[in-house]
């Protein structure tokens, strides 16, 4: 049949509709119910095996150099709304934004890994004599843009609500070291159930793309601009209805209807994978420009929408949703964002089913039979009970610690700066009644966290030790801490902090003890070998420290942290040589290592090296994020060294970049008055003198400690 077009606004349309709704179509009968393969099919899936061949390579580059282009993950455009972090996911993020304006929400259906997962389950589940079955709600439905909303538009507004400037205040386009992963999980355990849910579970409850109309936040906004995208797929007057399209488009979009009533696909979920036009017998369908989905009219009588769910279907899946995904957020504390998501819609589709056991007749899975003729067959009452069962056990393991935890961030963010304020000037903090109710509310919460949840992680573990240490209740401290020591599956790098803070907070003995129970699990964790190290010696065993640290460097020779202990034993004896080249050493392998610079700075200034130790200084400084006291010790060591200009210039720098510091300030009045700059001193002493006058008495609580 030979093609008639007719353009009009918002792309080509039949001159004359293919048929009217509800009318029997003639290519129905001509076709047959079995449309052809799709040639876009293999295009795409080729183009999905680049990507993740690309990103195989992205991974393996961080592996062997340790550095990369950060994620180029959408997720991670999170770090511009929570700390005003540019960085590359969130380049990437815009762009396919931008491109998904233009052209459609092709992103998902062409570069997508997860949309790969789902469309290989599919074919897996088809081959296995399995098809899914679209789940049609409406209210669930809404959980993807809830989830968007709350990763990238709730922290900007909380932080404007609070007056945070919200502008892009620094980048982070290249990962060094662990970092790289940091946003991943890394237990292959979690990244297991991650593909299994999002692939095969999703798609056989939700059906195909089920996670993408569920669970996926990205795929929420890419959906949300398609409206306003002029690219969509749109139909010529050859369309004879046929029915091919609808039959082989896998996300679940009725393409003939929507042709029929708006001469496009006004769909959101439509992914333009092209597969429909591809099957398209009488080549009627193509991807065009014209008018955006957002200002679509019918053309003609509408045909009917597929039915959609009850009221009562609607509220409970839409009810178990939101339950399922706090009790899965409560019970793992950790940031498996997209695995509750997927998890908390299939729970929803078993709430949905539990409510069709009771008021339908009959209720079917693909493949599954769970109710018959009124009767309810063995698996339709195994999941009934099995999803109650699941609801019952999820209340204390995962609503209780979600409550807890969302109380205990209430209570965090009222005693924050307080925190901080005792953290910075090592004080401990005297509180008010009410600062007294929100510690007692904050310990609390986070015990009951530790207590219900599956995991322990450092953010609540930080949170009871300071709960501990604000009510000055070192009992419970102990208690948590060595909780965490004796359980099995608690994280290695978690038990050394468990550690530190027996050190931290002075109690030595229990310092060594836990330090040594990490090293039994592992000797050579090195965290926990340098902070048993550090014990010792605060212990006086110090003959005791330097055999730990002999034994270690036996098994670890090359490690930075235990040449810096064994540069700081030599240095406490007086040996300056042997301490100044293994500070080289790890200085130079480690150039951003703070700790190492600055005890080598002073090794050579006491062995008398001033003009090495500026020469570290100067080269410290250079770094990022480097101390200002760095800068105020080498305007001293200049004055030594006889060069009062240079010092003069630190000195100045020092005046304008931390006047609030007044420590700093004292250091750079000193060096003006040596270098003979007196009008200068004066007005650094005046701008001290303010600042004592301003300064109220620092608070003391009797018997806190940190």
């Amino acid at each position: 049949m030979a093609k008639s077009v007719q353009k009009k606004e918002g792309g080509a349309v039949p001159k004359k509709g293919p048929a009217k709704a509800g009318a029997p179509v003639e290519g129905a009968k001509k076709y047959g119910g079995k449309p052809r393969a799709s040639k876009a099919t293999r295009w795409r899936a080729g183009v999905l095996i680049l990507v993740h061949v690309l990103a195989a390579i992205h991974i393996a580059h961080w592996m062997t150099t340790g550095s990369t282009v950060s994620p180029f993950e959408p997720s991670e455009a999170m770090e511009f709304a929570k700390n005003s972090v540019v960085n590359t996911g969130l380049v990437f993020f815009a762009i396919t934004i931008l491109s998904t304006l233009i052209l459609g929400r092709w992103f998902c259906g062409w570069a997508c890994h997860v949309v790969a997962l789902q469309d290989l389950s599919r074919a897996l589940l088809i081959k296995l004599g399995i098809r899914p079955r679209p789940l049609k709600s409406k209210w669930m439905a809404l959980m993807p843009i809830a989830a968007a909303f709350y990763m990238f538009l709730w922290p900007l507004l909380y932080r404007m609500y609070i007056g945070d400037p919200v502008g892009g205040s620094t980048t982070h386009f290249i990962s060094e070291g662990d970092e790289f992963w940091s946003t991943f999980t890394r237990s292959w355990l979690v990244a297991g159930i991650t593909f299994f849910v999002a692939g095969f579970a999703a798609v056989y409850f939700l059906g195909a793309k089920g996670f993408c109309t569920y669970a996926c936040p990205y795929g929420a906004v890419f959906g949300v601009v398609d409206k306003l995208s002029p690219g969509r797929i749109r139909v010529t007057d050859a369309c004879v209805g046929c029915g091919h399209c609808t039959l082989t488009c896998t996300s679940n979009v009725d393409v003939s209807r929507e042709v029929h009533d708006y001469g496009m696909v006004i769909d959101k979920g439509c992914m333009k994978c092209m597969d429909c036009v591809s099957v398209c017998p009488e080549g009627a369908l193509y991807f065009g420009m014209g008018k955006p989905a957002l200002f679509a009219k019918p053309r003609q009588e509408k045909r009917p929408p597929a039915k959609k769910l009850p009221f009562v279907e609607e509220l409970a899946g839409f009810a178990a949703f939101a339950f399922a995904y706090f009790a899965y957020r409560g019970y793992r504390q950790e940031a498996d964002f997209l695995l509750s998501m997927g998890l908390a819609a299939c729970f929803g589709l078993l709430v949905v089913l539990v409510v069709r056991l009771v008021r339908r007749a009959d209720v079917r899975l693909p493949g599954l039979k769970l109710k018959a003729s009124g009767k309810a067959a063995p698996l339709g009452v195994v999941i009934g009970l099995g999803t109650l069962g699941l609801t019952a056990v999820s209340v204390p393991y995962g609503i209780v610690p979600a409550w807890g935890m969302f109380q205990a961030d209430n209570a965090w963010r009222e005693l924050e700066e307080l925190i901080a304020a005792s953290e910075a000037t090592g004080q401990p903090a005297q509180l008010d009644a009410e600062q007294v109710e929100t510690a007692e509310t904050l310990l609390a919460s986070s015990l009951s966290v530790q207590k219900w949840s599956s995991v322990f992680t450092a953010t609540n573990f930080n949170r009871i030790v300071w709960g501990s240490i604000l009510l000055e209740k070192p009992e419970v401290l102990r208690s948590s801490v060595n909780e965490i020591l004796d359980r099995d599956g608690v994280p290695l790098a978690l038990k050394g902090e468990a550690a530190g803070v027996f050190r931290n907070v002075g109690l030595l003995p229990d310092a060594e003890v836990a330090y040594r129970k990490v090293l039994a699990e592992d000797p050579d964790f090195v965290p926990a070998i340098s902070g048993l190290i550090q014990v010792l010696g605060g212990l006086g065993k110090k003959q005791e420290a330097q055999t730990v640290l002999s034994e270690s460097l036996k098994r670890l020779p090359d490690d930075p942290n235990l040449i810096l202990a064994r540069a700081i034993f030599s240095a406490d004896r007086r040996d300056f040589s042997a301490a100044a080249t293994d500070l080289r050493r790890v200085v130079d392998a480690e150039p951003l290592n703070g700790v190492a610079r600055d005890q080598l700075w002073r090794v050579l200034a006491t062995s008398g090296k001033p003009a090495d130790a500026a020469s570290v200084l100067r080269d410290g400084l250079a770094l990022p994020n480097a101390p200002e006291e760095w800068r105020a010790h080498l305007a001293q060591i200049l004055i030594q060294l006889q060069k009062p200009d240079e010092a003069v210039e630190e000195a100045r720098l020092l005046a304008r970049s931390d006047q609030g510091n007044i420590q700093i300030l004292v250091v750079a009045q000193a060096v003006f008055q040596a270098a003979g700059a007196e009008e200068e001193a004066q007005r650094v002493a005046t701008r001290i003198a303010e600042l004592q006058a301003a300064a109220p008495p620092v608070p003391v609580a009797p018997g806190a400690s940190r």
